[in-house]
């Protein structure tokens, strides 16, 4: 059997196949030909943000906040300059920090921004006013910053208070958490590590250099000034005790935050030894607009290592980047801290990792997601639906601004000229949006008998998407294929004809591709088989065809044996005897429902096929055919037809309730108080208590009176008073749903409120006596007592069908 893998649309790649890129590099049959990067690199950030820094090749680079939580709680020694492009301050003397730091040879300088927007102070999480997000500034000196007061002159604090709900509803639970740290003044430079020591102190800040003293005299550099700035500088790298120093000098990577990170999240390895080198680079929002206007060809991965969909892809684009040469993926967020709030050492109900989450309408800063859309990525198209699940904001002027809401993880592909066949711009080339855990993506992770087909949809996606850096088109998927199992699980005597030397292929589990060497492929096992048309000189591999080289498996099930639903329409009916390698379905549907170990329950009367599932490497097995019947009604005046029928087929087939003789229910005639709470102990299994010390006085000896002892010793019932109950006097619905609310409660089965009704929707709510007003408005707003044309008819006396439907309700 041949089919082709996922298509086009249902991999959301963008692109048609005849699409043009003449300002792409072309005709590479492989990126791997080329030892080249085939994309652009945004190297000029710090350049363009700052006047006064003109080296292009200075140690800046930019930090997000995660990042910087990271390196922060990481060994080593680091060099950290907080401050923006925004400050005049950080302005004046960034060109002097980097030219000291390059003489003393040191690498790297991580600069982190509190304006977490790069510009707008509303996003400054070092000002008080900007409560909770404050929270984010605080938490981090206190936690990580320990003696930031013995390197700061300043009195000035920054506080926050931040309401944190945790729990499910209805048990939701507040707590308060309020903290204050000092505050820096930027710029702030310092040197870092967190195993520093002042004698048996913690000193993790080693040296610092707070602000800057003023440069200028009559508004002209002074020199002499600008030594001293620079003097300052070079005493807080000199400070450094000789033990330390190691790692200020050597070139720093994305390997340990981004392996560490991802893994830390997963709590398993997903980047191991094999995949250092990692291309991932995680921007700032405001290096992420930086890029975004810059000329030339990007990768972009949206998403990070709290998202465990991200996580599952993570290696696979890092793997892909470096496989077609792109030194480059720019790794954004659109959480402004990165998640950290959900990172696993949180403690729960004390933090959220959507505190700082732009991508939601109604969040602080969504305002930032979609005008970065809307300016920049003009031709997105996502997996929600933009009129219905979209990201929004009013402005100043009342005015809704509304942008497609991307998943995460979101990779795309993109150049800022680039146009369509029509001419109209399309920035976004091409790009991949599926959702798969770590789990479900492996190569060998098996469902529904298939191994990898997550894996190879997304390498497949990839594949596509990266040869568009290239300028390749598309080719077709190949047809003519036909596979012939081989004889056996043992032999390799499996084949695919209609092959050609323009095809490679793999098993399903494979990572790698081998070349095709003729007109069929031989010597073959069973299992799942993906073969493509090749990349060659302008165009991409295509599309898989998926050739199964399955065995048929032996036999149908036996042992099975059907238990009989109670009606024709209750979900009671059993099949005995299945296990979960076994999948059922109604005859006349065609889904295929996994079974469950032993017996499968929760079905309807009618027909089931039930067979072996298919494994990797075999079809479906035959199936065997199971009945399930139904009891039909004894009672003669309990047609089929009625309202009531399911309800009292029901209950009788339960042993709940009899009929009033041998062949009859009786629906329509008034229920005794007796009766009903011998309807309800028995719904509920509570046992009858044969010979009772403690009874009602009219109990009297017959069929109800153990039920009104135990009912009595629950207080389920108080009688009538006297001690008295008037079990044969017949119940009104108001005394029958008082006498079952009650019941409920004892036995802890209150249903939650989650009807549409309450008590004022109904005209006659008003004659609902006092005693009974509590249990009316339970049982109305939890949907289980809907009334009869907007009547409750609180006073008529109940009918054994009203009182079998409403147990049925409870119990089904």
């Amino acid at each position: 059997m041949t089919k082709s893998s996922t298509s086009h649309k249902a991999l959301t790649l963008v692109l048609a196949a005849t699409l043009v890129l003449p300002f792409l590099q072309s005709n590479q049959a492989s990126a791997a030909a080329s030892s080249a990067p085939i994309n652009s690199t945004y190297t000029s950030y710090f350049n363009q943000k700052y006047d006064n820094l003109v080296d292009d090749k200075n140690v800046f680079k930019t930090t997000t906040y995660h990042e910087l939580d990271y390196l922060l709680d990481s060994e080593g020694t680091y060099v950290f300059l907080f401050g923006g492009a925004w400050s005049k301050e950080t302005q004046s003397v960034v060109g002097y920090i980097n030219e000291v730091a390059q003489a003393k040879g040191i690498k790297s300088i991580y600069n982190f921004d509190t304006r977490l927007d790069g510009k707008d102070p509303a996003t400054d999480i070092a000002d008080s006013a900007n409560n909770p997000i404050s929270r984010r500034y605080v938490d981090l000196v206190n936690k990580y910053l320990t003696n930031l007061s013995t390197q700061i002159k300043g009195s000035e604090s920054v506080t926050y208070s931040n309401d944190v709900t945790s729990g499910k509803a209805p048990n939701l639970v507040t707590k308060t958490l309020t903290g204050t740290a000092q505050k820096i003044q930027t710029p702030y430079l310092f040197v870092y590590n967190k195993n520093n020591k002042n004698g048996s102190a913690n000193a993790p800040i080693i040296s610092s250099v707070e602000g800057i003293d003023a440069l200028l005299t009559n508004g002209v550099v002074d020199k002499a000034k600008v030594d001293a700035y620079k003097a300052k500088v070079s005493a807080a790298f000199d400070a450094v005790p000789a033990n330390l120093k190691a790692g200020l000098q050597a070139d720093q990577n994305n390997n340990n935050y981004i392996a560490s990170s991802y893994n830390e999240f997963a709590g398993e390895t997903i980047f191991g030894e094999a995949d250092k080198d990692i291309v991932l680079d995680p921007v700032t929002y405001d290096e992420l607009n930086g890029v975004l206007k810059s000329e030339g060809n990007y990768v972009f991965l949206f998403g990070c290592s709290w998202c465990p969909n991200t996580r599952a892809v993570a290696k696979y684009v890092n793997e892909y980047a470096k496989k077609y040469n792109v030194s480059k993926v720019y790794n954004w967020d659109t959480k402004l801290d990165g998640g950290i709030g959900g990172t696993p050492d949180v403690p729960v109900g004390t933090d959220s990792s959507n505190f700082l989450q732009i991508r939601a309408t109604g969040a602080p800063f969504a305002d930032r997601y979609v005008d970065l859309v809307n300016t920049y990525l003009t031709n997105i198209e996502t997996l929600y639906a933009k009129a219905s699940n979209n990201v929004s904001y009013k402005d100043a002027n009342g005015v809704d601004h509304v942008a497609n809401k991307l998943q995460v993880p979101y990779f795309f592909i993109y150049n800022k000229d680039h146009k369509d066949a029509q001419g109209k711009p399309a920035p976004i080339l091409d790009h991949v949006e599926l959702m798969y855990t770590w789990k479900d993506i492996q190569p060998d992770y098996e469902l529904n008998g298939k191994k990898g087909v997550n894996y190879n949809n997304y390498i497949e996606a990839l594949d596509r998407a990266f040869s568009e850096l290239q300028g390749a088109a598309e080719q077709a998927a190949p047809t003519g294929l036909t596979g012939k199992a081989p004889k056996s699980d043992t032999s390799k005597d499996g084949q695919i004809s209609g092959t050609s030397t323009a095809l490679e292929y793999k098993r399903a589990e494979d990572k790698a591709y081998a070349q095709v060497t003729g007109t069929s492929l031989t010597g073959l096992t069973q299992g799942t088989y993906y073969v493509r048309t090749a990349a060659k000189a302008g165009f991409k591999p295509s599309p898989s065809t998926i050739i199964d080289l399955n065995l048929e498996q032996p036999a149908a099930p036996s042992g099975l044996s059907a238990a009989a639903a109670t009606t024709s329409l209750s979900l009671d009916g059993k099949i005995t005897g299945t296990t979960a390698q076994l999948e059922y379905k109604l005859s006349g549907t065609t889904k295929y429902t996994v079974a469950k170990a032993t017996e499968t329950t929760g079905l309807s009367a009618g027909t089931y096929q039930v067979r072996y599932a298919a494994k990797y490497g075999y079809n479906p097995s035959p199936a065997t055919d199971v009945v399930i019947t139904y009891t039909k009604s004894a009672f003669v005046d309990v047609p089929e037809s009625a309202w009531h029928y399911q309800a009292i087929n029901f209950l009788a087939a339960n042993k709940i309730a009899g009929g009033t003789d041998e062949n009859h229910f009786s629906p329509n005639d008034k229920l005794t108080r007796g009766q009903f709470i011998t309807l309800l102990l028995k719904a509920y299994g509570i046992a009858p208590e044969e010979n009772a010390k403690d009874n009602f006085g009219d109990a009297g000896n017959t069929y109800y009176t153990p039920y009104l002892a135990a009912a009595k010793r629950l207080n389920i019932a108080g009688g009538v008073g006297d001690n008295q109950f008037a079990p044969n006097q017949s119940i009104s619905r108001e005394e029958l749903f008082t006498l079952l609310h009650r019941s409920l409660g004892v036995l802890n089965k209150l249903p939650k409120g989650n009807g549409a009704a309450t008590l004022s929707s109904f005209t006659d709510a008003g004659q609902i006596a006092g005693f009974a007003q509590e249990a009316f408005k339970s049982l109305v707003e939890s949907g289980i007592l809907t009334g009869d044309n907007a009547k409750l008819n609180p006073q008529n006396l109940s009918t054994r069908a009203e009182a079998a439907q409403v147990l049925y309700n409870l119990l089904k």
